[in-house]
C-alpha cells in the first residue's frame, strides 16, 4: 500500500479502525456508513496540517442535506483501496434515461473516473443525482496537446448537451487542475495535491512527462 493514496482514492475501512470525526455529533451517523460496508474518499490536507493520520471525506445525499462529514484514521486502518469507478462502470449499472446520451457522449472524449453525486450513488444506490446534477470527473493528461484536446471536446460537449462537467485534468506527477481553469488559459492555475495547493506555472505543468505546456 502506498504511503498516501491519492486525492479521491476510495477507502474501505478495517472492522476495528481508530476512526474520529471531525466533529464528535456526526460519529453515529458515519459509524452506520461504515456498518454498511461502505468506503470514505481520500481528502487533501492542509500544507501546515500536524495530524499525520490520513484525511477522508463521506459526503451524504442531498436528503440528508449534502452534508460532507470529514474524519481522520491511521493509514494501517485502511482494509482495502481503489480508485474512483470509471464512467463505463457507471454507464454498465445504469444512469437516469435523460442523462443516457450525453453521457454515453462525454465517455467518448477520454478515459475518466467519476466522483460526486454520479460515483456515490453507484457506490450506495442511495439517491444523490437530481434533475440539477453536475458530473463531477477525473481525466489522466500527460502533455499540453492531449489536455487542450480534452478541454475543448468538453467545452463543446456542454454547448451541445446543455449540462455541466466539472472535474480536474490529473497531471503525471499527482497534482491536478480544474479543467476549467485550465481552459483560461492564465500563466498561471491552481494545481491540487495531497499536500495542500498552490499556484503554478502553467509552462511548466507537463515538464516531468517531457511536454511542456
Amino acid at each position: 500500500m502506498p504511503d498516501r493514496p491519492a486525492r479521491h482514492t476510495l477507502a474501505w475501512l478495517s472492522a476495528n479502525a481508530d476512526w474520529r470525526a471531525d466533529v464528535a455529533a456526526h460519529e453515529p451517523r458515519l459509524a452506520a456508513w461504515f456498518a454498511q460496508g461502505l468506503p470514505a474518499m481520500v481528502a487533501r490536507r492542509a500544507v501546515d496540517d500536524p495530524d499525520p493520520r490520513l484525511r477522508l471525506g463521506v459526503p451524504l445525499p442531498p436528503s440528508e442535506g449534502k452534508q460532507r462529514i470529514a474524519l481522520r484514521v491511521p493509514l494501517h486502518d485502511v482494509l482495502r483501496q481503489q480508485p474512483p469507478p470509471t464512467l463505463e462502470a457507471i454507464l454498465a449499472t445504469g444512469v437516469a434515461h435523460d442523462w443516457q446520451l450525453a453521457l454515453h457522449a462525454l465517455a467518448h472524449i477520454a478515459p475518466a473516473r467519476v466522483f460526486g453525486a454520479f460515483a456515490w450513488q453507484h457506490l450506495s444506490g442511495l439517491p444523490y443525482v437530481h434533475a440539477a446534477s453536475d458530473i463531477d470527473l477525473l481525466w489522466q493528461v500527460d502533455a499540453a496537446a492531449q489536455a487542450d484536446a480534452v478541454v475543448a471536446r468538453l467545452q463543446e460537449w456542454e454547448r451541445e448537451h446543455g449540462r455541466r462537467v466539472d472535474g480536474e485534468l490529473c497531471l503525471g506527477d499527482g497534482g491536478a487542475v480544474n479543467w476549467r481553469e485550465y481552459a483560461g488559459g492564465s500563466r498561471q492555475v491552481l494545481v491540487k495535491r495531497l499536500e495542500g495547493a498552490a499556484l503554478e506555472a502553467r509552462e511548466r505543468l507537463f515538464v516531468a512527462t517531457g511536454v511542456a505546456a
